[in-house]
């Protein structure tokens, strides 16, 4: 299932949306829902997510600011450029992944990583204790992230944009089989090599034009596994 929503659109952070997207995994035993977050029924779980994640990068701190970064996601959600929407695997809270039109580069890393083109979107995703631990998971959230994302036409490539740090999300894109971590040449800034580590960013691509060849491949896949 795909709704009609706009991938960008304003919404009101307070209130619980639909999904906008739906698939199931091994035949019937994964379910796998995105719809835009809401921060009331969401934020318990997000702040979760949140503190881990960043708690990875960040040591000399002693608290997150959680009201800075609610704050932050009710202005994502009502703005027309960007969107956080929450998985849902098995009607439960699994991950939360964000997109935004590249030419705002609203996922807060670096600028300078990636030379941004049009029809270039940001990706950005999180993943719950659960989701990473649980067998293919973490898999299923990025293959559906990436589907819903190329089903509008205006995404033409979606840049994924990893600290050093993450060596988890890191792995997972490393394992996709449909990540070009090494750009063509005219992709890149004459000041960044093919991939980039400079302040420990690493850059990912994925092609709408190659997208739909591996995802008919991981599908296949998935339905043979016990």
């Amino acid at each position: 299932m795909n709704s009609t929503m706009p991938l960008y659109i304003s919404l009101a952070p307070d209130n619980k949306y639909d999904p906008v997207f739906e698939q199931t995994f091994l035949p019937g035993k994964v379910n796998l829902a995105l719809r835009p977050l809401s921060l009331p029924h969401d934020w318990p779980y997000v702040s979760k997510w949140l503190q881990h994640t960043i708690g990875r990068r960040v040591t000399t701190i002693t608290h997150l600011p959680h009201k800075y970064l609610r704050e932050t996601y009710a202005i994502m959600l009502q703005c027309d450029f960007a969107q956080p929407f929450v998985g849902l695997i098995n009607q439960q809270p699994a991950f939360l992944v964000e997109i935004c039109d590249g030419d705002k580069q609203c996922d807060g890393v670096e600028a300078g990583t990636h030379l941004f083109k049009p029809g270039d979107h940001v990706m950005r995703l999180i993943l719950s204790h659960t989701a990473i631990h649980t067998r293919f998971w973490s898999e299923h959230a990025l293959f559906s992230s990436l589907a819903y994302f190329f089903s509008h036409q205006q995404v033409k490539r979606i840049v994924w944009q990893l600290h050093e740090k993450d060596k988890f999300y890191i792995n997972l894109a490393n394992q996709s089989g449909i990540t070009v971590s090494k750009p063509p040449k005219a992709d890149l800034d004459s000041a960044q090599d093919a991939q980039d580590r400079r302040g420990g960013i690493q850059v990912y691509l994925y092609l709408r034009e190659n997208f739909q060849r591996f995802l008919t491949l991981y599908h296949r896949t998935m339905q043979k596994l016990p």
